[in-house]
């Protein structure tokens, strides 16, 4: 078994992606090698690096780019620590794939899917093309959605959220869309009452303005915990096809834990 052969496989069918312009890309090491194992996370952080060095791992797959972001003016410092993760994935011969575009959209086991299915309310079929999901119900409190939410998160690192708005607002509609790619305009335009946004794809200035002065309850949540479910089930997915072949989780280190002022 050969590391492009479980790109290829990834790729079956996924006719909402355009290869030719996709983050869907080899980011370090010969894809051409034979696979020992394969670690899966959300993004390639030095401890999934090392943890999957320890354990004999030779592939692997993450979700956002494990080397920050690209470009050619860099703070030294991005530069630096890109240079360590290189050296040590080069060092034990390990490839790094990014599957992202693919697996934001898979039905039902992808990310978009699997962050609507695990909260618990009825979300509507996912157009296939979109990062977004709505969900219509009896009404209920914004607070309500807001726990269930944090309940859904806690085993993944986060076990509360944040609440923009009036928390007893009642409301009897849902927008969410997909990390960072979540757009609040997209939301609101399909007239829901209630939206959550993540928190590196939102703003306080623009979003966040605009919610409070339409009345839209806005629920925050981080890009890593929320997506971190979704690309869990890839280590199933990729089991049951390829099922002689190792296939793990790394602990990236994403846990968030909230300190109020009473805790001085």
């Amino acid at each position: 078994m050969f590391i492009h052969e479980i790109i290829s496989f990834l790729n079956e069918g996924a006719e909402w992606v355009d290869f030719n312009y996709t983050r869907d890309v080899v980011l370090f090491g010969d894809p051409n090698q034979e696979v020992k194992k394969v670690g899966i996370c959300w993004v390639a952080t030095l401890p999934a690096i090392k943890q999957a060095i320890s354990e004999g791992i030779n592939f692997i797959i993450s979700h956002e780019n494990c080397f920050y972001e690209e470009g050619t003016m860099l703070p030294r410092e991005l530069l630096d620590a890109r240079k360590v993760k290189e050296d040590l994935l080069a060092k034990h011969g390990v490839c790094v794939y990014r599957c992202h575009d693919v697996w934001d959209m898979k039905p039902e086991v992808g990310v978009s899917d699997t962050w609507s299915s695990i909260i618990g309310l009825p979300f509507v079929k996912r157009e296939l093309r979109s990062y977004n999901s709505f969900a219509y119900f009896e009404p209920m409190t914004v607070e309500t959605i807001a726990q269930k939410i944090a309940h859904t998160l806690a085993p993944h690192g986060q076990s509360s959220v944040s609440v923009l708005g009036n928390i007893h607002q009642t409301v009897s509609s849902l927008g969410i869309g997909t990390g960072a790619a979540t757009d609040v305009f997209a939301l609101v335009r399909k007239n829901v009452e209630c939206v959550v946004l993540s928190d590196d794809g939102s703003n306080n200035w623009i979003a966040g303005q605009y919610c409070v002065d339409r009345n839209i309850p806005l629920i925050l949540v981080h890009h890593s915990v929320s997506e971190i479910p979704g690309i869990k089930t890839m280590v199933d997915y990729l089991r049951k096809k390829f099922t002689d072949l190792s296939v793990e989780y790394l602990d990236e280190g994403y846990r968030y834990r909230i300190v109020s002022a009473g805790d001085c």
